[in-house]
């Protein structure tokens, strides 16, 4: 049973009266019988199948409260606050629209995504409006998510001001979670260790302290081979690299999320000359609370963390400072 969350008038009355029937009517340039699948992001389940006819597809059912979903196939998907009602679905568009909930949240999602990555104060603003207009209903808890990425700080003192529900949502007590074990992996402290079994690309297991904590200064990139903005910090990393690698300095990187197929496959076609290291999966999000990728990390000869959360021109100006 999903976990209630009281929402607008209107959906609440909705609910009241004991409406819970959704339908999902769904546009896709796809060829016809390509798969379509409505799955619950919390649980992971597959809730409903179809196929596309004609660029269409539909899906109908019960649902007793508001919950997150996705519908689509693979990459191609939208991802929606699904409640009773009918919702229009675009997969080529990735919009959605129909019911109260999800109306207020791709309004938030598209203005708050239509900012650039510097645009920090803005995404800001926009969060935190969103999270205490809606402080016990899913746009605010998808909005509370949103936040941690851009101001972790002010992430946790509305974390402490929203509803015990949306506390519990699975997004945001993930991003609290690795908070907690950020703390513990913070700069100033000493590393944490860690085995990939298998991690070497000889097959051979590998521990991070086979490079941390052995005299040089350690740059730690956690990557993958689907992830876009990884690929492209490696000009930055690899100016960093030629610029200083010496006994005095080292670059690792960790694939995480990865299949190791497709990890290799990268590696073949990317340049990326420097230590690497296969099959992290969730290692670093359970230790050291890595959420996002790319995440790159600065020990000092010691073990200890110097800098966590490079990027761009950060690398190199960072590293250029400790060498000193």
């Amino acid at each position: 049973m999903k976990r209630l969350f009281p929402i607008l008038l209107f959906a609440a009355a909705v609910l009241s009266c004991g409406q819970t029937h959704y339908q999902i009517d769904g546009f896709w340039d796809a060829e016809d019988g390509t798969p379509v699948w409505l799955i619950d992001t919390n649980a992971g389940d597959t809730l409903a199948q179809t196929t596309v006819r004609g660029g269409r597809f539909s899906f109908e059912g019960n649902a007793s409260e508001p919950f997150y979903a996705y519908v689509g196939n693979g990459k191609q998907r939208v991802r929606l606050i699904l409640e009773p009602g009918r919702v229009k679905t675009d997969i080529n568009e990735r919009i959605s629209s129909g019911t109260p909930l999800e109306d207020t949240y791709m309004d938030f999602h598209r203005r708050f995504y239509g900012y650039s990555r510097d645009q920090v104060d803005a995404k800001r603003a926009l969060a935190d409006s969103v999270i205490l207009s809606n402080r016990d209903n899913l746009v605010g808890a998808l909005a509370l998510e949103d936040l941690f990425y851009v101001d972790k700080d002010l992430f946790l003192e509305r974390y402490e001001q929203v509803s015990p529900r949306n506390q519990e949502f699975y997004l945001v007590r993930s991003a609290w979670q690795s908070l907690m074990v950020q703390k513990k992996t913070a700069e100033g402290l000493m590393f944490t260790d860690y085995l990939v079994p298998g991690g070497n690309p000889d097959g051979t297991d590998v521990r991070l302290s086979d490079y941390v904590g052995k005299g040089k200064y350690i740059l730690l990139d956690h990557w993958a081979s689907w992830c876009g903005p990884c690929k492209a910090e490696m000009p930055y990393i690899k100016k960093t690299w030629e610029a200083f690698r010496s006994d005095r300095f080292d670059v690792v990187s960790i694939a995480v999320s990865d299949k190791r197929d497709d990890t290799e496959k990268a590696l073949k076609q990317l340049d990326m000359p420097w230590n690497q290291i296969l099959d992290g999966q969730r290692l670093p999000k359970e230790l050291y609370g890595v959420n996002a990728i790319p995440h790159l990390i600065l020990f000092a000869p010691d073990g200890t963390i110097l800098k966590r959360g490079l990027r761009g021109d950060e690398i190199y100006a960072a590293v250029t400072e400790v060498l000193k």
